[in-house]
């Protein structure tokens, strides 16, 4: 994967960015926050839980998750 792919589809650069506790905003399910993460790279997920749809575990480069 070249760098540019790596920053299109933001793989690397949101892996680190989550941390348990922190507060996400995703773009159907509103904000929740992290429970859990695991995983690195392409691999990395994490569960978040939302007041309205409960826990949902994500694949975190094709979730759109944006911290606030």
């Amino acid at each position: 994967m070249t760098q540019d792919k790596k920053m299109e589809t933001g793989s690397e650069e949101e892996v680190g960015e989550f941390e348990v506790g922190d507060q996400v905003k995703h773009p159907k399910w509103g904000v929740g926050s992290v429970l859990f993460k695991s995983g690195s790279g392409d691999n990395a997920k994490v569960v978040v839980v939302f007041s309205e749809e409960g826990q949902k575990k994500l694949l975190v480069k094709k979730a759109h998750l944006k911290k606030v």
